[in-house]
C-alpha cells in the first residue's frame, strides 16, 4: 500500500475529479490519510440546496407550520460488495441494489429502491474500501417536514438538468400532480403552470437520454423542449391497462402498461374536494379511497424507424423495476439473487408519493403470475438489506 500512498498530489486530484458518486469521493478519501489530505471531502448541499419549497396551491400542508416541502435527491446504485483486495483471482462476492442520499456533513442516508425505506442502521458497519457503487438512475421526491410524503405529487424531477449547483433563481420542477395534470414551478413563483391545458391524463416522466419525455394513460410519449412545449414523440400505444410507465433499458425507451383490478383516481376526484381558490374540502374522503391493485402488465417499444409498437413478449435476463420515484431496469446477472424477466413494483393502497399502506410484489412474465415480495424470498436477495422494503 505505500507505493499507492506516495502518489503525486496532482494525480490523486485528477483522479477524483473523475469520480461519479460522491460516496465514491468517500471511499477514495478512507483508503489512507495521504489520499484524505489529497482531496477535500464532497460538498453534500451542491445539487439540491437546502431550503424548503413554499408549493402554491393546489398542494396544501397537512400542517400550517410546515415552512414548505423539502426536495430529496438520491442516486439509485448498484452496490457491489468486494473480496479483500490482495487476492486479484478474487471476484465480485454480492451486488446488491440500494437508494444513496446525498446529505450534509458527510452522512451517507441509504433507502430501499422501492419502498424508499431508510436502511442507515444497517449501513454503520460496513466499509466503505469494500463497496463499489455503480450509478443506475437518479430520483426525486418531494416530503414534508418528518418525512411525510406530499400528497397529490405522483412524480416530480429538477428541470431543467444541471451538473453544478442550483441556487434558489435556477430551481425548477416538472411533475405530474393530481394523477395526470403535468406542471411547472420554479422557486419563487405564486402559481403552477400548467404544460398542457388539454390533456390531464399524464402517468410518468422519465429523463432519457439528457431530454424529458412523458407519457399518457394512452401510451403517448411525448418530449419535454428547454421552453417547456410538450412534443408528441410516438403515436398512441392504445393500451387496455389503467397505468403507464416509462423505462430505459439498454438505452432503448420502453411503456409498461399495468391492468388494474378497478378504476383509478383521476383529476376530476381532486376538484370535487377543493373550492373554486383551491382550498381542499374533504381530502379525507379521497384520500379513504383505495387505489386499485395490479393484476398483470404487458411491455412495449417503439420502433422508431416504422412509427410501431412493438409487444415484448419477454424482458430476458433484464429486470424492470418500477419505483414510486423514479423506474429503471438492470440485469439479473449484475446482481445477486432474483431472477431476470420479470417487474418489481411498489401497489400503494391509498396514494401518493410513499405513503404507508402498500407493498413490494414481483410480476413474473413466463406466466403472468403476481407475488408479494414477502413471500418468495429468493426475489428480495437483490435489495440490501433484502429484509426490508414491505412497507414505507
Amino acid at each position: 500500500m505505500s507505493q499507492w500512498a506516495d502518489l503525486p498530489k496532482e494525480l490523486l486530484e485528477m483522479i477524483s475529479k473523475r469520480l461519479d458518486l460522491r460516496v465514491e469521493v468517500l471511499r477514495f478519501r478512507a483508503v489512507c490519510s495521504s489520499w484524505r489530505c489529497s482531496v477535500s471531502p464532497p460538498s453534500f448541499d451542491q445539487e439540491i440546496p437546502p431550503f424548503f419549497l413554499k408549493l402554491p396551491p393546489p398542494i396544501r400542508a397537512p400542517d400550517p407550520i410546515f415552512a414548505g416541502a423539502i426536495l430529496m435527491q438520491t442516486t439509485i446504485c448498484r452496490m457491489e460488495f468486494l473480496c479483500n483486495y490482495s487476492n486479484s483471482s478474487c471476484s465480485l462476492s454480492k451486488s446488491s441494489l440500494v437508494k444513496v442520499g446525498e446529505s450534509k456533513h458527510g452522512k451517507l442516508q441509504l433507502f430501499h429502491p422501492l419502498s424508499n425505506q431508510e436502511t442507515n442502521d444497517s449501513f454503520i458497519s460496513l466499509n466503505l474500501l469494500d463497496l463499489k457503487f455503480v450509478q443506475l438512475s437518479k430520483a426525486c421526491l418531494l416530503k414534508w417536514p418528518g418525512g411525510i410524503s406530499v400528497f397529490g405529487i405522483n412524480k416530480v424531477v429538477v428541470f431543467p438538468l444541471s451538473g453544478g449547483c442550483i441556487d434558489n433563481c435556477e430551481l425548477g420542477i416538472l411533475a405530474i400532480y393530481h394523477e395526470g395534470k403535468l406542471g411547472y414551478w420554479r422557486y419563487g413563483d405564486k402559481e403552477w403552470t400548467l404544460l398542457d391545458d388539454r390533456n390531464f391524463e399524464y402517468d410518468d416522466i422519465i429523463v432519457y437520454k439528457g431530454q424529458f419525455y412523458v407519457v399518457d394513460r394512452w401510451g403517448t410519449v411525448s418530449w419535454i423542449d428547454s421552453s417547456l412545449k410538450v412534443i408528441q414523440y410516438s403515436p398512441p400505444l392504445y393500451g387496455c391497462g389503467g397505468q403507464k410507465n416509462l423505462v430505459e433499458s439498454c438505452g432503448d425507451l420502453y411503456v409498461v402498461d399495468r391492468y388494474l383490478d378497478g378504476e383509478r383516481r383521476t383529476w376530476k376526484d381532486y376538484e370535487d374536494v377543493m373550492d373554486t381558490n383551491g382550498n381542499p374540502l374533504c381530502f379525507s374522503r379521497l384520500m379513504s379511497k383505495a387505489r386499485p391493485m395490479a393484476v398483470d402488465f404487458r411491455v412495449y417499444k417503439l420502433d422508431e424507424e416504422w412509427g410501431t409498437w412493438v409487444d415484448i413478449k419477454s424482458l430476458d435476463d433484464r429486470i424492470f423495476i418500477l419505483g414510486i420515484d423514479c423506474s429503471f431496469s438492470v440485469s439479473c446477472r449484475d446482481l445477486s439473487g432474483g431472477k431476470g424477466n420479470c417487474i418489481y413494483f411498489y401497489d400503494s393502497l391509498y396514494g401518493g408519493q410513499g405513503m404507508s399502506g402498500g407493498a413490494i410484489h414481483v410480476f413474473r412474465f413466463e406466466d403472468h403470475s403476481i407475488d408479494n415480495l414477502a413471500l418468495i424470498p429468493d426475489f428480495s436477495e437483490i435489495f440490501w438489506p433484502a429484509n426490508t422494503g414491505s412497507s414505507t
